[in-house]
């Protein structure tokens, strides 16, 4: 029973490491994409796009690592609920990857050609976000989901702001309607991928507190103080 145990553990661990390997790669496709966004570096976004492919065969077979554990061990209680959130972190991943991909597409339009103060923001504010979120999982620490939820609250002050400044900015101005319908659609992309981080963190409490948040827990979150 002991040595079943401790196969267990060692699956487990193993499992961890390797969603966390998959975020490690995540991030670093974020990193890129900004910097390619702050040079406006077309052949770059190219190399990125094609590691896309490497991001979702790690969901696949992480995906599948988890069912087997499932199949196998039946587990229970904590196990059960770190399996279950190693698949919900797995999918967040596969996801924030194709935004990734739509940020890097925006970058080969040739109208985008500045950037704009509150969206490099934003992508700052996302990447942290993905980055705590991510850490959260790996030590298992509520305290990180806090540091989501405060940024998660500032990301959305910004993101309404700058939305806003887009829309009016296009009504006033025809000649910037495509550049600006543009950094509309990466603002959008940018908003996605911190909701993703935000999902994360929730997925954390879950599997330290073995309770998800209720509606009235996610309107407390998001309201401002």
């Amino acid at each position: 029973m002991d040595h079943t145990h401790k196969n267990i553990d060692l699956e487990l661990s193993d499992l961890r490491t390797k969603v966390s390997q998959m975020g490690d790669l995540v991030i670093a496709q974020i990193e890129s994409a900004l910097r390619c966004l702050r040079e406006h570096d077309v052949p770059g976004t190219r190399m990125i796009i094609e590691q896309d492919s490497n991001v979702n065969q790690m969901d696949i077979d992480l995906e599948e690592m988890c069912l087997q554990f499932l199949a196998l061990h039946q587990p229970v209680a904590r196990d059960l609920r770190l399996i279950t959130a190693a698949m919900k972190v797995i999918s967040e991943l596969e996801r924030i990857g194709d935004r990734v991909v739509n940020i890097c597409e925006i970058v080969h339009d040739r109208e985008l050609t500045t950037s704009h103060t509150e969206v490099s923001q934003m992508g700052s504010l996302a990447l942290a976000m993905v980055r705590d979120s991510l850490a959260a999982f790996s030590q298992a620490d509520t305290s990180l989901v806090k540091q989501v939820f405060e940024k998660d609250k500032e990301f959305d002050a910004l993101y309404g702001k700058t939305f806003a400044q887009l829309t009016a900015t296009v009504a006033k101005d025809p000649d910037r309607v495509a550049h600006d319908t543009k950094l509309a659609f990466l603002s959008r992309d940018l908003n996605e991928i911190s909701e993703h981080a935000t999902n994360i963190a929730e997925v954390v409490m879950f599997m330290v507190d073995g309770k998800s948040l209720t509606h009235m827990d996610m309107h407390e979150r998001r309201a401002p103080r």
